[in-house]
């Protein structure tokens, strides 16, 4: 096994992350086992390199996360989700969490609200920014704050209001619009194929589903079988699933259940983002200490990104890194309320060396 210094060890970038960034690593595989699976997608005018895609996560997909997985090999990433009427009153916070100046290409950002005319006005202004190539619409976001305004997966029970905003931004931009929602609001009133018909109709140049509900929020398993149908509902408009997808078998199952045209990966890539890059046929980051690079490059890219809060920041995914460390309720104790980098760092040293000497007994 080479070791962490070896330049065979590591892509280019973990050594100069200042280098363009190379879309190669985002072809699949034709001798992958999921050749045919993994596949190049369009939306709109947009071409995605493949068909996996980053899903947006509050508090998780911030900029250099996103550049993270695509340098994995994700063909697409989503903004974390931001409001509408705070980027029409121009919030300089709201903004700047979904513009990155390092952003991989192709790249949607996620907005949400329940007006509209505001839904649009947001829309076009971000469009002017020129900072993405997709608006794409929550409509599936579980939290009490954000479906409280009609907002979110609130928008499942309102599917008018739901077709008349996708009308509304459409109408404003010049960019594909898509949506992201959920099964139903209850288990008792899922609706999710009435409203994949209603969002289509109303110009929904792709949607994603997450196989959960409302109630459900991001407990117990992902109802797949409530994602079958749906693909013939879309016709040649694509068709994303969503929910508990973490391994190649996943899309196997999926591709053959669904007839899906992607996949949307959210918590089984924290801690892994080279998930990605399996996914794609490619097991170049399967190393211990190559994933330690990884890990450390990561948190290096948020203290730029974030400065002195980036430690906290930081700490979702480094309990995601560190899940199957064999003292793991003593790190996260411990770990908690860290906010020193080096101690953050060293932790993940020890793990990933851990993982080294054991796979060199093996």
């Amino acid at each position: 096994m080479p070791s962490d210094s070896s330049p065979s060890s590591q892509p280019a970038w973990l050594e100069n992350p200042a280098l363009p960034f190379d879309k190669t690593f985002q072809i699949p595989s034709p001798d992958s086992a999921l050749a045919g699976i993994v596949k190049p997608v369009q939306i709109g005018g947009v071409q995605l390199p493949n068909n996996l895609v980053l899903a947006p996560m509050a508090g998780v997909t911030d900029g250099s996360f996103r550049l993270l997985c695509s340098r994995m090999g994700v063909g697409f990433t989503v903004s974390e989700l931001a409001s509408a009427r705070a980027i029409t009153y121009r919030s300089r916070q709201t903004i700047d969490m979904v513009r990155f100046q390092a952003q991989a290409r192709p790249y949607a950002v996620q907005l949400f609200g329940s007006d509209p005319e505001i839904m649009a006005r947001a829309a076009a202004f971000i469009e002017e920014l020129q900072i993405c190539d997709i608006i794409d619409i929550n409509m599936g976001c579980p939290v009490a704050k954000v479906v409280k305004t009609g907002a979110g997966s609130a928008l499942m029970k309102t599917p008018a209001l739901a077709a008349e905003i996708i009308r509304q931004v459409k109408k404003a931009v010049k960019v594909p619009v898509t949506a992201k929602f959920r099964i139903g609001w209850t288990e008792n009133t899922i609706n999710v194929k009435e409203f994949t018909r209603t969002v289509i109709d109303a110009g929904a140049q792709a949607i994603t589903v997450h196989a959960r509900t409302r109630q459900a929020g991001y407990t117990g398993t992902a109802q797949w079988q409530h994602l079958e149908g749906i693909k013939e509902l879309c016709g040649t408009v694509p068709f994303f699933a969503n929910g508990d997808i973490s391994c190649p078998e996943h899309l196997i199952e999926l591709s053959q259940r669904t007839g899906c045209d992607g996949f949307m990966i959210g918590r089984g890539c924290v801690g892994k983002p080279w998930l990605f890059s399996q996914l794609l046929g490619n097991n170049d980051f399967a190393a211990p200490a190559l994933r330690f690079r990884i890990f450390r490059h990561h948190l290096i890219d948020m203290l730029m990104e974030h400065g002195p809060s980036a430690v906290p920041l930081f700490r979702v995914h480094l309990f995601g890194y560190l899940k199957n460390h064999p003292h793991s309720a003593k790190l996260r104790h411990s770990l908690c309320n860290e906010r020193n980098p080096d101690t953050v760092i060293a932790a993940g040293r020890d793990f990933f060396s851990a993982a080294l000497q054991t796979d060199a007994a093996d």
